[in-house]
């Protein structure tokens, strides 16, 4: 899959996501709070603008490799922090929105080290 590819497929799911996440609260059983649907708005926005616009290969790479860096973190350290973070509801004790975080970061770290570059 290419970086562009994986920016069109993922920023659309977390552009629907988002808007649905303001809409009905819990999404299929996870309770993602307004600042969650925020990032979602905006990784979403930011995926899809690199996906369907004319931005380099190598900046579009550059952001997917990113992403799937940031996401994947955020996904285990969601199996291994206990309380939130006061404020900032980074921690989820739900499992499931870990191993979502996980397989979208991996994902966006095949793209970027293994995908094609157009």
């Amino acid at each position: 899959m290419s970086p562009k590819l994986y920016g069109k497929a993922v920023g659309i799911v977390l552009l629907l996501i988002g808007v649905v996440g303001f809409i009905q609260n819990p999404l299929m059983g996870m309770d993602l709070s307004k600042r969650h649907s925020v990032v979602h708005l905006a990784t979403g926005a930011l995926l899809a603008a690199l996906g369907f616009g004319s931005a380099s290969s190598s900046l579009t790479k550059n952001v997917v490799l990113l992403f799937g860096l940031v996401y994947t973190a955020l996904g285990v350290a969601g199996f291994f922090m206990s309380p939130m973070v006061p404020g900032l509801r980074i921690y989820y004790p739900d499992t499931m929105v870990n191993v979502i975080h996980c397989v979208v970061g991996l994902a966006g770290l095949g793209a970027a080290l293994m995908g094609k570059a157009a």
